[in-house]
C-alpha cells in the first residue's frame, strides 16, 4: 500500500543522500505520496538502483551524482534541479558520513575535517542554495518551501569518540532553527530530524 498521509502531486522534492538508508526511505515516501523526486549521491551504481526503486511510483524521478562537499557541484546541481524541473519545494539535507576515533585524543585533523565537509559544509551549502530558489519564487509571488537538515541524536547527546560527527550535527540544528527564524516571512519552513541508531549500511 502506497505512503499517502497527504498529497504532494505536483510539488518537487530533493534529498541528498538519497541512494541509500534514511534518504532513500524519505524519497521513497515523496515519491508515494506523489512528488517528483531528484536524488544526490556520490555512488553510480546505488544511484541506478534507487533511481529503479523510485520509478516505480510514477512520479517523475532523478537521480545525479553529486558530492556535497563540493561547493560549486552543489550550486550548480541545485539550479539544474530547479531549471530541469520548473521548481524546488522540498530540500532534504540528508547526505552524511560518520568517522570516529579510538579516542577524542586520537582524533586527527583530517578525518574531523572530512566529516565536517560532508555533514555540516554540505548541508550549508544545500540548503542556502535552495533557499535562494524558494526566495526568489517568493518574491514572484509563490510563497512557501520546506528545508528539512537529517542532524543525530548525536548533536544532544554524548556521542563518545565521534566528537566530529557531534559537532558536525550540533552545528546542523543551530543552523536550521537560524533558517527558520529568517524565511518564516516567505513561507518557508527549516526542520531538523534527529533520528538515533536506524538499520543502514552506515550504522
Amino acid at each position: 500500500m502506497a505512503y499517502k498521509p497527504f498529497d504532494l502531486t505536483g510539488k518537487v522534492a530533493l534529498v541528498t543522500g538519497g541512494n541509500g538508508g534514511i534518504g532513500l526511505g524519505m524519497a521513497e515516501a515523496l515519491a508515494q505520496a506523489g512528488a517528483d523526486v531528484i536524488i544526490w549521491g556520490t555512488n553510480e551504481g546505488k544511484n541506478a538502483a534507487a533511481l529503479e526503486a523510485l520509478k516505480a511510483h510514477g512520479t517523475r524521478v532523478e537521480a545525479r551524482r553529486v558530492d556535497v562537499s563540493n561547493e560549486q557541484q552543489v550550486v550548480e546541481e541545485m539550479a539544474r534541479a530547479a531549471d530541469q524541473f520548473g521548481r524546488i519545494d522540498n530540500v532534504v539535507a540528508n547526505a552524511g558520513i560518520g568517522g570516529g576515533a579510538r579516542s577524542f585524543a586520537e582524533f586527527d585533523t583530517e578525518q574531523y575535517r572530512r566529516v565536517l565537509a560532508v555533514n555540516l559544509d554540505g548541508a550549508f551549502w544545500t540548503l542556502r542554495e535552495a533557499a535562494k530558489h524558494m526566495v526568489a519564487r517568493a518574491g514572484a509571488g509563490d510563497k512557501g518551501g520546506s528545508l528539512v537538515g537529517v542532524a543525530s541524536t548525536a548533536a544532544i547527546e554524548g556521542a563518545a569518540r565521534n566528537q566530529a560527527y557531534a559537532a558536525s550535527k550540533g552545528g546542523l540544528v543551530s543552523m536550521l532553527k537560524a533558517i527558520a527564524v529568517e524565511h518564516a516571512r516567505y513561507g518557508i519552513t527549516a526542520n531538523g530530524i534527529l533520528p538515533g541508531w536506524i538499520a543502514t549500511d552506515m550504522t
